[in-house]
């Protein structure tokens, strides 16, 4: 174990005993230049670093505001710089990696050549404790504070010896890509889950319960065909406009339009805007739906309905409808949610800031079954959603442990609190099973059968979907059968760790690294209870070529995509067409007889879908695909 001493520094800590410390002001130095007219304009942003101001709005949506003329406000910055920006004290420095030109709000940071290794210090100023202790050097408290030079050289940093600075950072460049990586994959399943519950909401509230319901022309263009027995009238013709106001000002149960649903928020709290008075504010009963119909030109992303579940107070800012008829305000709240994500309400706005009255509003056409149908539909709905969410803050939890995990690897390293050695990826692995996996597929299968990257990835995906290890993964339909995008991840993890080498001969090969039995010890029990499954499913599939387990995979996530759907038993014919017709644009092997003997080998080992899992995702198509 190392030696360490006392920095005199609270956020650092203990650092080790070679490591110097100094004021940045005698290693950095401004970049006070003007940038030059037609340079390329950058932006500064937590997430993304510097970025041109054309890739941050693809990125986010959002629109920014680019210079036209009076080049002259603009500063350089250059690669290799550093930049205090408006969120530093929120989210550090941020490196750039590009010259061009950026706001004259940001100050720039030219590293002397006492930097050794810029990489290192990316990091460190990314340091949770560096980010909060620079946020503590000013006595701002609002959003968007400026840091400047002053904060900056209020804080000391550190020197570790060139070379280890260089490991630092190779290291957390490393293991930041890979938590990065298993997150960006998690969002990718958020946001499909998303998908999925958007697109239930409209089929049902649009279309109803029974599949077999004689239909009819809407006459909404935007919704198509009804149930026959539907009716159609405008908004008004259901719901009213409540104008209750909270003259007398008794009223404190403070409620707030938030993604989509009406929250309380506290009364008393100093966090964000709040008038000195709530004797403007709407009162508002269970039942009214609540829309916000302002903005409708610039923000095109915020959801803008909610419904009301008790009584409160809320901005008259919002439409307040109430009910004037019996409906269900569940049915009504979820069709004109569908009606928001299909983005609706954005050719119906007038003025400037393209705002809506109650009375523009409830021209809106809107259709309505029996009041038994709407409480069946909202129930049918309210259980599915809830369903979803459950699954999606299952997935925003394990987001939240992996940037606690990758906010305090950061501090550790950089402190030198933990040394960079042949450090395992223990806390990322426990994380994702699927790296252990792939290592008890590639053990199992033994050294007389061949490894390739397809075959162990068609087996994980029958481990994850049909033994039930990891059914919220996210496949997309390759050529080759059912994949996880984040597969390389996975077995780079392996082979960094030194648990696994690749053979020279076949770089798609695995063979046990240096530190196999390290990798056996710590994760040979790891999936006890269904260990004798996987051994089952790895033992009847090893024997077979890999196209012929590509086509099994293949034929399974068909089968199991019908039943996600709701075709708990589709014929052979229609899984073998989808698999041949559907599947992807250019499957390879089309021939009818070779993937019914496939299907028919599925059977006899009894490997059935059972819907678990999520359904199968379109292969994304390439950037020169798509133009």
């Amino acid at each position: 174990m190392r030696e360490m001493k006392d920095s005199g520094i609270e956020w650092i800590g203990k650092v080790p005993v070679e490591w110097k410390i100094d004021n940045p002001q005698y290693h950095f130095s401004q970049r006070k230049d003007r940038a030059k007219q037609g340079m390329v304009q950058l932006t500064a942003s937590q997430k993304y670093g510097v970025i041109t101001q054309t890739e941050y709005m693809e990125r986010t949506g959002a629109n920014i505001v680019t210079v036209q003329k009076d080049f002259d406000i603009l500063k350089l910055v250059c690669a290799g710089d550093f930049v205090i920006h408006m969120r530093s004290f929120q989210g550090g420095l941020e490196y750039s990696e590009k010259t061009g030109s950026i706001s004259s709000a940001y100050v720039m940071l030219i590293p002397s050549n006492t930097i050794r290794e810029p990489r290192y210090y990316k990091w460190f100023f990314k340091s949770s404790n560096y980010i909060d202790a620079l946020s503590s050097t000013s006595n701002l408290v609002r959003d968007g504070q400026a840091m400047r030079w002053s904060n900056f050289i209020q804080l000391p940093i550190l020197f570790p010896p060139a070379e280890e600075q260089q490991r630092i950072a190779d290291f957390l460049d490393a293991k930041c890509a890979e938590i990065d990586a298993l997150t960006a994959d998690i969002q990718t399943q958020i946001d499909t889950l998303e998908q999925y519950k958007r697109s239930v909401i409209t089929e049902t509230v649009t279309k109803g319960l029974d599949p077999d319901a004689e239909m009819k022309d809407s006459g909404i263009e935007w919704v198509g065909e009804i149930p026959a027995h539907w009716l159609v009238h405008p908004v008004y013709y259901y719901y009213g406009e409540r104008k209750n106001k909270n003259y007398l000002g008794k009223e404190d149960n403070l409620l707030s339009l938030s993604y989509g649903r009406v929250v309380r928020k506290d009364i008393n709290t100093s966090d964000g805007l709040l008038p000195e008075s709530f004797n403007t504010y709407n009162i508002v009963e269970t039942g009214d739906i609540i829309i916000r119909p302002t903005d409708l030109q610039n923000d095109k992303r915020s959801l803008r309905t909610g419904l009301v579940k008790e009584h409160g107070i809320i901005t008259s800012a919002y439409i307040d409808l109430c009910p004037i008829k019996q409906v269900d305000s569940r049915y009504f709240y979820f069709l004109l949610h569908a009606y928001d994500v299909m983005k609706v309400f954005y050719n119906m706005g007038n003025g400037v800031r393209q705002g809506l009255n109650y009375s523009e509003f409830s021209r809106l056409m809107v259709f309505d079954p029996p009041y038994e149908e709407q409480v069946a539909i909202a129930d049918y709905l309210e259980t599915k959603v809830i369903e979803v969410d459950a699954i999606i803050e299952r997935k925003k939890e394990q987001m939240s442990v992996l940037d606690a995990y990758k906010r305090s690897m950061i501090f550790e390293y950089v402190t030198g609190k933990k040394e960079v050695r042949n450090e395992t990826a223990d806390a990322i692995v426990a994380l994702n099973p699927h790296i252990i996996l792939l290592g008890i597929i590639n053990d199992r299968i033994g050294k007389k059968h061949t490894r390739g990257k397809v075959q162990l990835q068609k087996l994980l995906y029958l481990l994850d979907i049909h033994v039930g290890m990891n059914v919220n993964t996210k496949y997309y339909r390759y050529e080759h059968g059912p994949y996880d995008r984040q597969l390389d991840c996975y077995i780079d993890v392996l082979i960094k760790n030194r648990w696994y080498e690749q053979r020279h001969d076949n770089g798609e090969i695995l063979i046990k690294g240096k530190n196999h039995d390290e990798f056996v010890r710590k994760y040979k029990n790891q999936f006890r209870e269904k260990q004798m499954e996987i051994n089952q499913l790895i033992d009847a599939l090893r024997d077979m070529k890999t196209s012929q387990l590509e086509r099994i995979a293949t034929l399974y996530a068909v089968w199991n995509d019908f039943i996600l759907e709701g075709e708990s038993h589709p014929t052979d014919e229609k899984i073998l067409h989808e698999v041949v017709t559907n599947w992807t644009a250019n499957k390879a092997n089309p021939q009818d007889g070779t993937w019914k003997l496939s299907l028919e080998k599925m059977k006899k080992l009894g490997i059935i879908p059972t819907g678990k899992g999520l359904h199968t995702s379109r292969k994304p198509m390439r950037k020169a695909e798509n133009e």
